[in-house]
C-alpha cells in the first residue's frame, strides 16, 4: 500500500471503485457476497484512507486544498508555486494523479501519451462526456475539459 494507491487494500479498491461508479451498498454485497454491513464499513476506511492520499498528495505539492470530496476521488485546489489551479484525482485505475492547469507545450513532452491515456481514462471513470475528437487533443486540452467538468460538478 502506498500513496499513488491511495493506500488501499485490493478488496478496499474494489469495493471504492463499485461505490464510485454508482453501485450501491447492497448491490456490492451482492456482487461480493459479503454482508451490506462489511461493505459499508470498507467504503468508510476507503474514503478514510482516499482522504488522507489526496491530502498527502496536496501537501507535497503545496496545493492549497479548496475541495476534498474522497468518495468521488477528487482534491480542487490552488499552487501558490505555480500561480494556477490544481486538481489531484484518485481512481481505482490510475491511483493518485496531480494537474495543474496550464498551457503546455504537450507534442514536445516526453509524457504526452501517457497524459493522454491516463485523463482519458479519468474521464471514463468519472462519466465526463468528451467531445468526439477527443482522441486528437493534446493532454493539455484534456486537462482543460476535466478541470471544468469537475469544477463545475
Amino acid at each position: 500500500m502506498s500513496l499513488i494507491t491511495g493506500y488501499l487494500t485490493s478488496k478496499q479498491k474494489l469495493i471504492w471503485d463499485m461505490k464510485s461508479k454508482g453501485l450501491s451498498e447492497t448491490s456490492i454485497a451482492r456482487k461480493l457476497k459479503v454482508t451490506r454491513q462489511t461493505v459499508h464499513k470498507a467504503l468508510d476506511i476507503a474514503n478514510s484512507k482516499v482522504s488522507t492520499a489526496l491530502e498527502e498528495a496536496a501537501k507535497i505539492n503545496k496545493i492549497k486544498i479548496e475541495t476534498l470530496d474522497p468518495a468521488k476521488g477528487i482534491l480542487l485546489g490552488y499552487s501558490s508555486y505555480f500561480k494556477t489551479d490544481a486538481l489531484i484525482t484518485f481512481s481505482a485505475k490510475n491511483g493518485v494523479q496531480v494537474w495543474y492547469k496550464h498551457e503546455g507545450d504537450c507534442n514536445n513532452c516526453d509524457q504526452f501519451q501517457l497524459c493522454k491515456e491516463t485523463l482519458l481514462s479519468e474521464a471514463k471513470d468519472r462519466n465526463i462526456l468528451l467531445p468526439t475528437n477527443a482522441d486528437s487533443m493534446p493532454p493539455s486540452k484534456l486537462a482543460e475539459i476535466l478541470f471544468s467538468k469537475i469544477k463545475g460538478e
